[in-house]
């Protein structure tokens, strides 16, 4: 039986709060694209913001269109309709993808395919849509997919979305080439037809957040964090863990005012009562126990997206679970002191425990903490100890006597572009294999223990270090189980190492404020097993990395 997708559309649509529908006469449709289901794609504050920031101007019409699998008997790609017409994407002038996680890939190029829309950015012409895309993807490594796309957004939306528009106004109606030589002169743009040379394409990014918004302007229950209000409390983090992306290519840690949050948060509570505080480093926030206790006061059911275990605080913890926040996220991501320095995480044993300690008195019913096995320098011995440390951490737990219970869930590192860790070779699946079974036969009874694939991760690795290989190994691609996978790396030539060892990486072409001494350098103080302070504010600076 096919699937109606207009249909679908439209009972979304009736069970939404604060959509925005407009007129198309006279206007420019946009429409942004969420290559992943509808489900997922709501909880991302990215869509959210952005679409709102587009619908914000007049002369542009704005709609959400989300990529849903394809149902039982189904062969081929679901056509894609717009949310709020339910128009195929054939019918807009502008395709903006968000991309956020490289398996997303595979469904960009499916919602080309489904609208008949020419894959390779070189067999379109003035006929068809302009495509673009942006996101943590595009900032880190445009090279796998930028064949598909006409132009690449490298940065943060409120730097560049004022020249992309008036660019749109000037020349989407006319000449296609004059249009791509005209974005290819605004700085954050990546136009692949017109290669710059190599580190020519700087991020863009917002100095100071005072004066933006990012927050969830749409409510639906059809989602992950249903009828929730997100609102983006902090960017960027100064950790710098060597493994994240998060805490190098969004440098420097910036935090939104705690009045202006407050703001955010009081009107948010005209339509929910649910608030969701995200960002990349929201525990660092200076403030985060006065924003917490002014939210509660004010009425907000509060949840944070993560914690760290050595800041954790008694009334924040006690705000979270006054308000039914069930799980504590925090991320330990090594078992062992020595490769908790190794990475840079900056927290110990004891600080560990105490935390456990206090989630457990919190009366929290879930204590969840992410953890990593294939880290550089690796050894038995700190699997055997990330086993240990589950079991002291659940004695705390236990202790606390309000049955939290613990998850571990331990994922195979996968070496990110723009990281310590980008000219690492992965570990072997037998090796990750093997580890992920000694946490398996030694975690004590009670833990919850979750483990990704390590076939699942050597895709990932794949996906975000490949160059323009990549585009037509997608192409090819009719489904996107992991034996496809598989067998399509093999057949693109991209899992044999790094390919382009030896020479520039691909991702080189885009310049993130990083420089490559100061990456080269963090991964011999990784060997060296030696720390890096913390990156302090903008407005604070230094010269370590190169962004400030």
């Amino acid at each position: 039986m096919k699937t109606d997708v207009r249909q679908i559309a439209r009972e979304r649509l009736s069970r939404e709060r604060g959509v925005t529908v407009k007129d198309w006469g006279g206007r420019i449709p946009v429409a942004f694209v969420y290559p992943n289901s509808y489900y997922i794609g709501m909880s991302n504050l990215a869509l959210q913001t952005v679409y709102a920031m587009l619908n914000a101007y007049p002369e542009l019409v704005c709609e959400r269109a989300f990529y849903d699998q394809p149902g039982a008997g189904e062969h081929h790609p679901m056509p894609v309709v717009s949310l709020e017409s339910q128009r195929p994407l054939g019918d807009f002038a502008v395709l903006a993808f968000t991309l956020s996680y490289e398996f997303d890939y595979f469904n960009m190029v499916q919602c080309l395919k489904s609208a008949g829309i020419p894959l390779y950015s070189h067999e379109r012409d003035e006929r068809h849509p302009l495509v673009i895309a942006g996101g943590a993807c595009m900032l880190t490594n445009p090279a796998g997919v930028a064949p598909f796309l006409d132009a690449i957004v490298i940065g943060e939306a409120e730097a560049i979305v004022p020249d992309l528009v008036a660019a749109w106004q000037d020349g989407l109606y006319g000449s296609r080439d004059d249009l791509l030589q005209d974005l290819a002169s605004i700085p954050g743009i990546y136009v692949p037809t017109r290669p710059p040379v190599f580190g020519a394409i700087e991020r863009q990014y917002v100095h100071d957040l005072a004066g933006t918004e990012a927050y969830s302007t749409v409510l639906t229950a059809d989602t992950e964090l249903s009828d929730m209000t997100l609102i983006e409390c902090a960017r960027g983090c100064g950790r710098g863990c060597r493994f994240c992306i998060a805490g190098y290519v969004f440098r420097p840690p910036r935090y939104r005012p705690v009045d202006e949050l407050m703001a955010v948060i009081e009107h948010s509570l005209e339509h929910t009562e649910k608030v969701g505080l995200l960002g990349a480093a929201v525990a660092d926030h200076p403030d985060l126990s006065e924003l917490a206790t002014r939210a509660h006061a004010a009425g907000a059911r509060i949840s944070i997206s993560s914690l760290r275990v050595d800041n954790l605080d008694p009334t924040v913890l006690a705000v979270l679970a006054a308000g039914g926040t069930k799980t504590v996220t925090v991320a330990p991501e090594a078992g062992s002191e020595r490769m908790r320095q190794a990475i840079n995480k900056g927290v110990d044993e004891e600080q560990i425990l105490r935390g456990a300690s206090m989630v457990g008195e919190s009366g929290a019913r879930r204590f969840k903490l992410y953890f990593m096995v294939g880290l550089p320098e690796e050894e038995d011995d700190d699997v055997y100890a990330m086993a240990a440390l589950g079991t002291r951490i659940k004695e705390r737990l236990d202790a606390a006597g309000n049955g939290t219970r613990l998850v571990m869930a331990v994922s195979p590192l996968v070496p990110k572009p723009w990281t310590a860790y980008q000219f690492e070779q992965q570990d072997d699946i037998a090796t990750v294999k093997r580890r992920q079974g000694i946490l398996k036969q030694h975690l004590a009874p009670g833990i919850e223990f979750r483990s990704d694939s390590p076939w699942t991760a050597r895709v990932d690795d794949v996906l975000s270090r490949a160059d323009e290989r990549l585009a037509p190994m997608l192409a090819r691609m009719e489904d996107n189980s992991l034996g496809t996978y598989k067998r399509a790396i093999a057949e693109a030539g991209l899992d044999d190492g790094l390919p382009w060892e030896g020479e520039r990486p691909p991702w080189y072409i885009v310049d993130v404020g990083m420089t490559e001494r100061f990456l080269l350098r963090e991964m011999d103080k990784h060997r060296r097993i030696k720390a890096t302070i913390p990156c302090p504010p903008p407005e604070v600076g230094c010269k370590l990395c190169g962004v400030c």
